[in-house]
């Protein structure tokens, strides 16, 4: 009787997990139909033979909304993503949960084990840096990585339903020791280990990145080995073949970052300059191969830090140069090594080049806009731009704390402001305290406030620019007695009307 008893139980086990290993096929084929339709929407923008009319206006409006910044995630496109990817994990999740007549606390167990696996596939490809997705959906793997967050957060809620199950069905039955199997043990420690990573990633990962770097990746091992040792024979080996994938997958992308890091290191070296904003001009040797300005590669400094590299874009190829934003962490150190070998070359090594440079050539009129270290990517792009001959006109707008900032890219500036085809300006946030502010080099002398030729309307009819205008938010007026003391501040910078304000964009009807 015993004997007719287990084999039922086996039968029963064996269909349930046939189902489960169906139902996680049909969330990953929900997946890959969401890469597909947004890959398609991309795709369709490239292919420049596509001019039906609707197709047009359906894409744009949908952009438009998909475009806006959103809470939590970054746009509005992000949301629907995400929204779409919580709607399957729930489907797939309540789908026939009650199936075979097993107990519920077994089922629901056995259902978000499978999901949590379906959920690792989904966490492992946008953790990639060489993947198709950067060529299908247009996205870079660092614009991926919210996705990456997100899936990881859901893997991670998965796992404690299903240990909380497991758990409490084997307390119930009267059989803990069955939770002190070695496989079983195995399985815990995976499950504490995906909830280390995500505490990690939540409270970490902004404030010491460092230690969540060596944390995230040796977590990750631990928790590829001690998932496939948790049902190593289950359904003819399918979990141990399915984590073998997955970690061969992960290494091979990692073993080619390393060989395009060493690539990179053969012949190059690095200037560094500490700059008077504390941030880090970089001059290297030689780019990577195929970079393009606007793009980014990692930076590796090892007499800086050893065993890590950090992600910087490109502002320039000639020379290729980096701009490091000052900052805690390795920015800081970088700064500091700078500022100890100044003018030495040093050994560095650069690995890329990554992300997606935007492609206007269908646009009349390109409007950059940047912040702070944020010049390095528009920069880059506009460069890029103008090395062809065409007519397409150019507002560059750069908004700075300092005007010691302007001294980072002055080349750069003198570049675009002698180019007919571009408009600059600049804007200075952080009004100076009084006598105690130094100018930069090379600035022209001084005006309480930008001077009439720093008034948009003229230097838009100068260089033919018909675009929106931009507006401010001025300083209110000074208090008796600080008039003198504000005259020290530079008016222009090499030629380029400094304004002191914070600016505005008003739509005009050209937008």
């Amino acid at each position: 009787m015993a004997e007719n008893e287990a084999a039922a139980l086996a039968i029963k086990l064996g269909k349930r997990t046939k189902h489960n290993v169906r139902l996680m096929l049909y969330f990953l084929a929900a997946m890959l139909f969401l890469v597909v339709v947004f890959s398609a929407g991309h795709l369709l923008r490239r292919w420049r033979g596509v001019t039906v009319p609707l197709l047009v206006r359906l894409s744009r409006c949908f952009r438009r909304f998909a475009l806006r910044s959103c809470w939590l995630v970054t746009t509005y496109g992000d949301a629907l993503l995400v929204s779409l990817y919580f709607i399957a994990n729930l489907l797939i999740f309540f789908i026939g949960l009650d199936y075979s007549g097993m107990p519920m606390l077994s089922n629901v167990g056995s259902r978000t084990a499978w999901l949590a696996l379906g959920n690792l596939i989904v966490v492992t490809a946008l953790v990639l840096k060489f993947t198709p997705l950067t060529w299908l959906t247009g996205r870079s793997y660092h614009r991926l990585n919210v996705l990456h967050r997100v899936s990881g957060t859901m893997t991670v809620v998965w796992v404690i339903i299903h240990t909380s199950c497991y758990c409490a069905y084997f307390v119930k039955m009267g059989r803990a020791e069955h939770l002190l199997q070695k496989s079983d043990i195995c399985g815990i420690v995976a499950g504490l280990a995906m909830f280390l990573l995500a505490v990690g990633g939540f409270f970490l990962r902004q404030r010491f990145y460092d230690t969540f770097y060596y944390l995230h990746v040796s977590l990750w091992i631990l928790v590829l080995v001690m998932t496939a040792l948790h049902q190593p024979k289950l359904d003819g080996h399918a979990v141990v073949i399915l984590v073998a994938i997955l970690g061969g997958v992960w290494f091979v992308d990692r073993l080619l970052r390393l060989v395009r890091l060493v690539v990179g290191a053969v012949g190059n070296s690095a200037r560094l300059k500490k700059l008077p904003d504390e941030s880090t001009r970089v001059l290297l040797a030689k780019p990577p191969l195929g970079a393009a300005p606007g793009s980014h590669c990692f930076l590796w400094v090892p007499g800086v830090q050893p065993f890590m590299t950090h992600p910087f874009t490109l502002a320039g190829l000639n020379p290729p140069e980096l701009i490091v934003g000052s900052g805690g962490g390795f920015s800081e150190s970088l700064s500091n090594y700078a500022g100890a070998h100044a003018g030495r070359p040093v050994f560095a090594a650069v690995e890329g080049p990554y992300g997606l440079t935007p492609d206007p050539a269908a646009y009349s009129s390109v409007i950059a806009v940047a912040g702070g270290s944020g010049i390095t990517f528009t920069l880059g792009c506009v460069l890029n731009m103008l090395r062809s001959d065409s007519n397409q006109r150019h507002l560059f707008v750069w908004i700075v704390k300092t005007t010691a900032s302007l001294d980072d890219i002055r080349h750069h500036l003198a570049v675009l402001h002698h180019d007919p085809r571009v408009v600059v300006r600049l804007f200075v946030t952080r009004q100076p305290p009084g006598m105690s502010m130094k100018p930069p080099s090379v600035m022209e002398p001084v005006a309480t406030h930008a001077s009439s030729d720093s008034d948009p309307d003229f230097i838009d009819a100068e260089k033919g620019w018909s675009g929106p205008t931009l507006h401010s938010d001025k300083w209110p007026t000074p208090p008796n007695g600080m008039n003198q003391a504000l005259t020290i501040r530079p008016s222009h910078y090499n030629g380029i009307p400094i304004a002191y304000e914070r600016p505005d964009v008003a739509a005009g009807p050209n937008l």
